[in-house]
C-alpha cells in the first residue's frame, strides 16, 4: 500500500531550518526534500523548455522511489486552442522525448487544461492522451465547469480516460473558498487557483489529488477527514495515489501532508505511514 505525498515545490524559505538546515546548498535541497516526500509537482517545465542536463541532475539528486510529476509546457495545454495542431503535436511530442531518460522516476505526468477548453476540446484532449508514448502514467487536469456537470460531458471524459488508462487530476480547493480572503496569502489563493467542484474519480492505477489547504490549520480538519477515507478506499481497490499537498502560502503544506497521513494510518490499519517530518530544527541539524 503506498500513497505517494508531494508539494507543489521542493524547496521554501519558511522550510529552511526544518526540512533542510540553513547551511544546505540550494542545489541540493531536492535531494533532502526527497528523504521526506516520495514526489513533487514541477512547474517549470510548464513555462518553459528544462534544459536536458537540469533535468539529469534532478533525477541524479533523488533515490529511485522517487517520483516526479512534472507539468506539460503551456504550448501544448493553455495555447491548445489558439495554436496550429500540428504545433502542438510537435511540442508534445518533444516533451515526451525529453522526459523519455527518466522513466525509471516518473509518477503521472500533468496535462493541465484551462478553463478556456471547454467541451469541444475534449476530442482533442483525448488525442493528445492516445499520443502518450511512455510507459510511465499520465495524468489530466481540466478547469471548464461542463466537465463537472455529471452529466454526458462528463460520462465522456472519465469513460475516455478510463479506456486510455489515463488518471483523472482532482483538484480540491473547497478550503481555499471557505471563507472570506482575510489575508494577503488567501487573496492571491482565491485569484489563482480554480474553484471547481470536487469529483474524487479514479479513472486508473495512479488517481492524482491535488490539495489546496486554508492557512488555519484548524478549518482542515474535515477534508483531511474526508480525504483519507478515499485514499483508504482506494488504497484497499489496489491503486496507488499520488497527493499533492498545497496550501495558500505554501508554508503549512508539509504539515497537512502529515496530518492526512496520519488519518490515512487509524483508518487504515495494514497501512504503513508514509510521511515523517523532522521533529525539531535540533533534528534537522543532525542530519
Amino acid at each position: 500500500m503506498t500513497i505517494h505525498y508531494g508539494m507543489a515545490q521542493w524547496q521554501h524559505p519558511a522550510w529552511v531550518n526544518w526540512l533542510y538546515p540553513t547551511s544546505l546548498p540550494t542545489a541540493e535541497r531536492i535531494g533532502r526534500y526527497s528523504q521526506v516526500f516520495s514526489t513533487v509537482e514541477v512547474g517549470s517545465t510548464f513555462y518553459t523548455k528544462v534544459d536536458d542536463a537540469q533535468l539529469l541532475r534532478w533525477y541524479e539528486s533523488v533515490a529511485g522511489d522517487f517520483r516526479f510529476s512534472f507539468k506539460a509546457p503551456q504550448t501544448v495545454t493553455h495555447r491548445l486552442i489558439e495554436r496550429p495542431w500540428c504545433d502542438v503535436q510537435q511540442d508534445w511530442f518533444a516533451f515526451m522525448l525529453s522526459l523519455q531518460p527518466l522513466q525509471a522516476k516518473l509518477g503521472p505526468t500533468m496535462l493541465q487544461f484551462p478553463a478556456i477548453c471547454d467541451e469541444r476540446a475534449l476530442d482533442t484532449i483525448l488525442a493528445l492522451c492516445d499520443m502518450w508514448t511512455l510507459s510511465t502514467p499520465l495524468s489530466v487536469e481540466v478547469r471548464n465547469l461542463a466537465y463537472f456537470d455529471k452529466s454526458q460531458t462528463e460520462r465522456r471524459f472519465l469513460t475516455g480516460l478510463s479506456e486510455r488508462n489515463v488518471n483523472r487530476v482532482v483538484m480540491d480547493s473547497r478550503p481555499v473558498f471557505s471563507t472570506e480572503a482575510y489575508c494577503e496569502s488567501l487573496v492571491d489563493a482565491q485569484k489563482k487557483k480554480p474553484r471547481v467542484p470536487c469529483h474524487p474519480v479514479a479513472t486508473a492505477n495512479h488517481p492524482v489529488v491535488r490539495f489546496i489547504g486554508h492557512p488555519d490549520l484548524p478549518r482542515n480538519e474535515f477534508w483531511l477527514g474526508q480525504w483519507a477515507a478515499k485514499l483508504s478506499q482506494w488504497l484497499s481497490e489496489g491503486l496507488t495515489p499520488s497527493v499533492f499537498v498545497h496550501s495558500s502560502d505554501n508554508i503549512a503544506a508539509p504539515t497537512l501532508a502529515a496530518q492526512l497521513d496520519e488519518k490515512v494510518r487509524s483508518l487504515t490499519p495494514s497501512y504503513q505511514k508514509s510521511l515523517a517530518l523532522p521533529q525539531s530544527q535540533e533534528q534537522v541539524s543532525l542530519w
